[in-house]
């Protein structure tokens, strides 16, 4: 051990009450033991309360004969709970210092001995709580969340970062009693958990903590240890009843804990601590780290770039750079989970700091997935990392700043030619097309990969630029059948054409108010349905409001669509709508631009039109798409000629070129980073614009009500969307969900 600020005053001994679970018992057990032997004086008191599980007493006493008079083994008769359970382990060793321990928990090397480093780091230390992946505000990496294992691997791997390079321990209203260190004189002073206010467990080290804390010992939160916690397990599986039950009592024996802990978490002193050790454990993993590049208005980007982390969870770490705010600053976070930690960076007087983090984290290679808000610095990380970059095409933002070619009325013209113009998306002030170009022709030109999600994507590109390394890819979609075969359509008297997603006027709002308009004044027996919603109200359209992505498939069961039918008047480069459609087995009407040919070639129950139609020729084109199903005639889509589509790039060559670069550092040369231009917020704690999404979703449900229609005829669509801007550039799903 190392020399310590003050003599320890006390042995150790520590109390595991046990309950359930040998297997995970005997992990404790085996875990906790090398320590304790190592440090002499030191005893494990196994309590058995009255446990129903064959083999647990057993299991101890085999234990208790291979280390004798370390390894004490006592049992209740009866079932006392977690309060007298560990009472009676405080007065059986009452002259040692104590350690609460959950049978849930393993504990990595040296564990017990760091723990009385840094419970004798100062006089008035009461308790020690470690960072653990489960143990509210000692959760790491994910702040008040129980934590997976990161990346899916060892205790000690995870714990190596923690014990080297000393970070300073912080004062908490609180410990945590999964694994916490107890000082006996303190507890002397303040006695033992109450077991007459909390005689079944949960909230009884909060109030021990409590009055240690008004008998002036502190209680603290090591960042220099790491144990993993199973949770819940220990004790009850009627957790909710017994924590609220506590919290009530807490809130009459303390009154000022439940302010004290919720300005705890306001302020969260832990996050640059938990930060701090998540990056040295990222360098550390010998699996390939990737910065994501992209905006943060959401959308399909967004959810591509979340599909890939989830499909690559365990063999690569993902991490996301993406404009905040309107300060040209950028956040970094860490895709491990959304409630992730960021790190704030003002661009460009804090690039170079930014570039020594991501350094410190070892990035091996950079995807750029969209630049719309980002300073161009930004494009100059492959070359100052040195690392491969890719580029995803999701739209047509590096063409003209223009991310969907549409004019100001929502329509593609059905060809692209820099002369085209929309004032809705301009660009820069003093920038011409060519010279925005200029920008992303070194990017795209030296790029190891300029990934398509489909030809049409790239053939629009091609009038522009012409990377070496393109190739077609379409977006990783796991959970969807998208090759399944379409289903017999059905003859009835009246059919339901559902349309799926947030429709904007470039994704065919106003011609869908049209059309519907059209069928119902032609009287047709066909009737429209928009699962989600629009931009704005629409009339003889039945609108279902927003939904999450992850239930638009049972959307779709539950509404009983007949067709699924895509107005939209841009070329999409993918659409994950799309996707839903093909899972759905349903016949799908869609424009014959964008990715929808390739994506529907050869498909029965098909049919494409020419976006560029009338209302009135695309709704005769429906009925009679219709009528010839009803009959039994078959319609299939045209055979896409020339696709160039590699289906399995993701699968094969994505890792390869990601680890090319790979970097690893030992966890000995791995240092806690302190950058002064860095500000870290928690996962879920932006502010800055929380008002303004907030404000914006009252509006937005204020705006699609069909008493406020006569708003989209009195204000002009380019105010609406210029107010909707002012407040955020995120999609409205985004916001609204």
């Amino acid at each position: 051990m190392t020399a310590l600020p003050i003599k320890p005053t006390h042995p150790v001994a520590v109390i595991l009450p046990v309950y359930r679970g040998v297997e995970m018992t005997e992990r404790c057990i085996l875990a906790a033991m090398p320590n304790i032997l190592a440090i002499p004086g030191s005893r494990i008191l196994a309590i058995n309360d009255a446990s129903p599980d064959m083999g647990m007493q057993e299991m101890l006493e085999q234990f208790a004969a291979q280390w004798p008079n370390i390894f004490v083994v006592i049992k209740n008769e009866k079932n006392l709970g977690l309060t007298s359970t560990v009472n009676r382990g405080f007065a059986y060793f009452s002259q040692h210092d104590a350690v609460l321990l959950n049978s849930d928990v393993v504990v990595p090397k040296d564990w017990l001995s760091r723990l009385i480093n840094e419970a004798y780091s100062r006089a008035n230390i009461g308790t020690v709580t470690p960072f653990s992946n489960n143990a509210t505000i000692c959760s790491f990496p994910n702040f008040l969340k129980d934590n997976v294992q990161p990346f899916g691997i060892a205790v000690d791997y995870i714990d190596a970062v923690f014990r080297h390079e000393k970070l300073p321990c912080l004062e908490a209203p609180t410990g945590v009693g999964f694994c916490m260190y107890i000082r006996r004189t303190c507890l002397d002073k303040i006695g033992y958990l109450n077991e007459e206010k909390f005689s079944r467990g949960y909230g009884e080290e909060n109030d021990l903590c409590q009055r240690a804390l008004k008998s002036g010992w502190l209680n603290i939160i090591s960042p220099n240890i790491y144990v993993y916690h199973e949770g819940g397990v220990s004790f009850s599986s009627d957790k909710k009843p017994l924590v609220d039950q506590a919290m009530c009592v807490l809130d009459n024996l303390h009154p000022n804990y439940h302010a004290d802990i919720q300005l705890f978490i306001k302020k969260d002193p832990v996050k640059s601590l938990r930060v701090a050790r998540y990056i040295q454990l990222l360098s550390t993993i010998p699996i390939p780290k990737v910065l994501h590049v992209s905006h943060a208005l959401g959308g399909g980007v967004a959810q591509h770039v979340d599909e890939l982390s989830q499909y690559f969870s365990q063999r690569i770490a993902h991490i996301l750079l993406s404009s905040h705010g309107k300060d040209g600053a950028v956040s970094i976070s860490f895709l491990s989970s959304q409630f992730a930690d960021k790190l704030i960076f003002v661009i460009p007087s804090g690039y170079s700091d930014l570039i020594s983090l991501l350094k410190a984290i070892g990035i091996s290679a950079i995807h750029f997935h969209h630049t719309h808000g980002l300073d161009s610095i930004i494009l100059n990380l492959p070359i100052d990392l040195g690392v491969a970059h890719l580029l995803t095409v999701h739209d047509y933002y590096w063409l003209n700043a223009n991310p969907t070619l549409t004019d100001e009325t929502g329509k593609y013209a059905g060809f692209y030619s820099d002369t085209q113009r929309n004032p809705l998306y301009p660009l820069p002030q003093g920038l011409t097309p060519e010279s925005w170009q200029k920008q992303f022709h070194p990017l795209m030109e030296t790029a190891n990969y300029v990934i398509f999600p489909s030809n049409a994507a790239k053939t629009i590109f091609d009038n522009v630029y012409h990377p070496t390394n393109a190739v077609i890819a379409p977006h990783i979609e796991p959970q969807l059948a998208i090759d399944r075969k379409p289903q017999p359509f059905t003859k009835k008297d009246n059919y339901t054409v559902g349309v799926l997603g947030a429709i904007s006027r470039e994704k065919g709002a106003d011609i869908l108010e049209q059309i519907a308009g059209k069928a119902k004044s032609l009287g047709l027996p066909i009737k429209f349905k928009l699962i989600g919603y629009a931009y704005k109200s629409l009339k003889s359209v039945e609108t279902t409001g927003q939904y999450k992505n992850k239930d638009l498939e049972n959307l779709i069961r539950k509404h009983e669509p007949d067709i699924i039918f895509f107005p939209a008047q841009w070329p999409e480069t993918y659409s994950y709508t799309l996707s839903h459609a093909l899972n759905s087995g349903l016949p799908i009407i869609a424009p014959s631009i964008g990715a929808f040919p390739e994506r529907l070639s050869g498909r029965q129950n098909v049919l494409l039109f020419n976006h560029l139609k009338p209302a009135s020729e695309i709704i005769d084109q429906i009925n009679s798409f219709i009528e010839k199903m009803s009959k039994g005639i078959l319609i299939t889509a045209p055979i896409f000629e020339s696709d160039k589509t590699k289906h399995d790039f993701y699968f094969n060559d994505y890792i390869p070129i990601v680890s090319r670069d790979l970097k690893v550092f030992k966890a000995y040369e791995t240092m806690p980073i302190e950058l002064k231009s860095m500000k870290t917020i928690s996962g879920s704690d932006d502010k800055s614009t929380l008002w303004k999404k907030k404000l914006l979703s009252i509006l937005w449900m204020l705006y699609i009500k069909p008493q406020m229609r006569w708003i989209n005829y009195v204000i002009p669509y380019a105010v609406s969307r210029s107010i909707k801007r002012s407040l955020s550039h995120s999609a409205i799903y985004d916001i609204i969900n």
